[in-house]
Parts: structure tokens; sequence; C-alpha cells
């Protein structure tokens, strides 16, 4: 069932929205390091000779600074400003912006997994995406904002005129893309695309409005206006799309129970979504069959939007994973919920309330992933912590190793420039920094 929902055209202020790591100075990011998947390819240093046997080739399971010639695919102007990263279940896109005659060019870099176009273009030879040259596109404006989804991308741009778009990429098999029935299939008879605009938003916005922030679950979409209003589409068999039906969507369609409630900052990796209101409530929507929803209970499918009581401080920042949700106070505290690596040890796997990670504190930024989480301290400290794999995901040097606590990982060649630019994906990781 393939539904369409316009919101009303009314005056609506414009919204103060959350941003993690406020607390941070903002600094212009000139590198990147990652770890995990499909990084060895682009990597300043060679593998050394204590890695891990047993991580695949083509991966890093420390953090390792990336040349960005070899991103994206030639020689970079030494001025490049990288403005934003995403990275999903198998694939990383990272945006860089040059001022050139006084016009901003920009080239959105992909690397990883490609079959559904999800880098941005049809370069579909899954060898080359993955351990040869990467996909490299054009994009007109400043690409400020990126999510990465299992086989999709979205991402919002600021154009030259000043006003914000959405783009979009990838698998569109549930419409996770936006862009309606009637947008034809590929030549191949797949629903797959290449980076295209989201124009069906623009006449659900009202004056003034336009998107700030996407956020990609598995096979749907999120998308965050700067009058606090929330758009969602593709699959909703879980109620993702928050919209009380057990039902897809093929266009974005508002979220209409959050109307009334101005919303400054979205989450979703997976199957269900959070969104924080712009005073300090949380909400939840779509699968909580692991009592990842905070309600002390575990639901197996949440259609509309829930409100989670939370009474022990202000909270400035939230984070969906696969089965566990991460809330962050203001007072730099981090609190757990679902099922999991979940931080609380290995004889804590499930909680069904918002649980606080004892002895970790002073943190100012928080992120999640299907099966792990990242964070990033006020001092510019990084921990991670959850399911290991073969890939290194976990950034620690460790390969299918678990890690049940908040790790640190070894940041002596490398400091965070921004908590906004840090992407964390199933097995890739990726952070901007100085």
């Amino acid at each position: 069932m393939w539904l369409l929902a316009r919101s009303t055209r009314r005056a609506r202020p414009i919204v103060r929205l959350s941003k993690q790591g406020s607390g941070y100075a903002r600094a212009k990011s000139t590198s990147v390091v990652a770890w995990g998947a499909f990084v060895d390819r682009f990597a300043t240093s060679k593998r050394c000779d204590t890695e891990n046997p047993y991580l695949e080739a083509h991966a890093r399971s420390r953090p390792t600074q990336l040349a960005l010639d070899r991103v994206f695919g030639g020689p970079v102007d030494a001025n490049i400003q990288i403005s934003a990263m995403g990275a999903g279940m198998g694939h990383a896109l990272v945006a860089g912006t040059v001022l050139s005659n006084g016009k901003l060019q920009t080239k959105l870099a992909g690397f990883g997994l490609n079959e559904s176009y999800q880098l941005g273009n049809a370069h579909i030879d899954a060898t080359i995406d993955r351990f040869g040259k990467p996909v490299v596109s054009p994009v007109d404006g400043t690409v400020e904002q990126i999510a990465c989804g299992r086989e999709h991308s979205a991402m919002v741009v600021k154009g030259f005129d000043g006003a914000r778009r959405v783009l979009v990429c990838g698998n569109n098999a549930y419409g996770q893309l936006g862009l309606g029935s009637l947008n034809p299939k590929s030549s191949d008879g797949l629903r797959r695309h290449a980076l295209s605009e989201l124009t069906m938003l623009d006449d659900m916005l009202s004056e003034g409005e336009e998107p700030v922030k996407v956020q990609c679950g598995l096979d749907h979409t999120a998308i965050l206006t700067n009058k606090g209003r929330v758009f969602a589409m593709g699959w909703g068999d879980d109620g993702q799309l928050g919209t009380g039906l057990q039902a897809s969507a093929d266009q974005p369609m508002c979220v209409v129970s959050l109307e009334e409630t101005p919303i400054a900052d979205i989450s979703s990796s997976t199957d269900f979504t959070l969104a924080l209101s712009v005073d300090g409530r949380v909400f939840y929507w779509g699968n909580a069959e692991y009592g990842q929803c905070m309600v002390g209970k575990k639901i197996d499918k949440i259609l509309t939007r829930m409100e989670v009581p939370f009474d022990n401080n202000r909270i400035k920042g939230i984070a969906a994973g696969g089965c566990h949700s991460l809330l962050l106070t203001e007072a730099g505290q981090v609190f757990v919920c679902g099922y999991g690596a979940l931080g609380l040890g290995p004889d804590h796997i499930s909680t069904l309330q918002p649980t606080p990670i004892k002895g970790f504190g002073n943190i100012e930024a928080i992120f999640a992933s299907t099966d792990r989480c990242l964070a990033i301290d006020r001092e510019h400290h990084v921990y991670s912590w959850g399911l290991g794999n073969s890939a290194g995901r976990l950034g620690d040097g460790t390969v299918a190793i678990n890690a049940f606590t908040p790790t640190l990982i070894s940041t002596d060649h490398f400091s965070p420039a921004d908590p906004c630019l840090v992407a964390l994906g199933n097995d890739i990781a990726l952070i901007a920094s100085l």
C-alpha cells in the first residue's frame, strides 16, 4: 500500500535545532581518519606487521588517516574542506568542498558496496568499488549532512542560491528515496537510482521551511526541517514511518502526530526512529521487540510516536542503534536501553529502562549503529563498544572480539574536528580531523 500525505501550508516558526557537540569550538576539517571495512585501499600508511591475521584484507582495525587524493580519485586542492560524511551497512560517502574563483565546488566520493548506486552514480562493478577507484560525483552547492542506510543514501545540500534541498540515491525498492511510484526503473529493471533531487518534498513545506537533517534506517528515510517537522518515507511494516499505519510510502509523509511538537533532532540506523523535541522530550516509533523503546517492556512494533518517560536530566543527544537506544544528558552522562553489548558489562546485556553507564561521563556526543556505539568526550577522546567482527569495526585493534564496556580508542595521531563530522556505519567509521 503506497501512501501520500500532504501537510497543511501555514506559517510556522523556525526552531532551534539540537546539535551534539555544541560544547566544541567549531574547526575546519582538512583530513579524515577511518577504520573498518574497505578502508585499507585509501590509507596513507601500510598495514603494520602486528595487524591481526584474521582481519579482512580490505579492512583496518585501528583509526588510520585516509589519503584524500585516493578518496577523491585524483589530486585535491590543498584548501579542501570536509563538509559532510556518512556510513551505512556497507558503504561510505565523503563530501569535500573547495572555493574556486569565488564559487564553491563540491565532490562527493564514495567507497564500498554500490550494487544499488548508493555511492551516487551507476558504477556497478563491485570489485572496483571496494578495492580500486572510488565513485566520485560533482554536486552543485555544499553538502551539509549525509546519512546512509542498507543500500541507499540521502543528503542535505545548500545550493548556490542559499536554498537547501535533499538529494537521494541507491535502492528504491520500498520507496525509501521518496521518488514516487511513477519514477521509472533503471535499465536493468531494478528500482535503483543515481543521485536525484527529492523534488516531491518541496510541495509539502511551508513558507521559509527547508530540510536540515536526514537519517537513513535500513530501508526508510526520515527528514527534519528547520521548523521542527519530520517527514518519512520507505519501508513501514514495523511502523518506521510513524504514521500510525503498518504500511510503506514512496513519497515523503509528514509525521502528523508530531505536528504540535517541534522537533530538534532525529536519529535512525535500522528499523526505528528517535526524535528529540525542542523542549527536551524524547519520542520513539518503529520496531521495539528488544525493549529498546525505553518504556519498561518489549513491544513488537510502535506505529505512531510514543513519548519516552525520562526524569534523570535534560536530554541533549539521541542515538538509535539496532536493538538498542542511547540518550545523552546535558550533564554528559550516557544512558542505554535494549539488548546487546550495551556498555554495561558482559553480565548486563539487556535492560528495558534507560540505564546509565557507570563511571562514564563528560561525554559530548553519542552515535549508534546496528551492533555498536561510539562516544566522544569534551576532551576529544573517542570511545567504542559493541560487537566486533572480522572487519575490525570497533577500532580498538581487535577482531571478532566484543567490547561490553566503552573502550578508549587511540587518537594520538588525530583530533576530532567536530562531532557533527562523524559517521558510524555497520562496518565502517569515519571521523573528520584537524
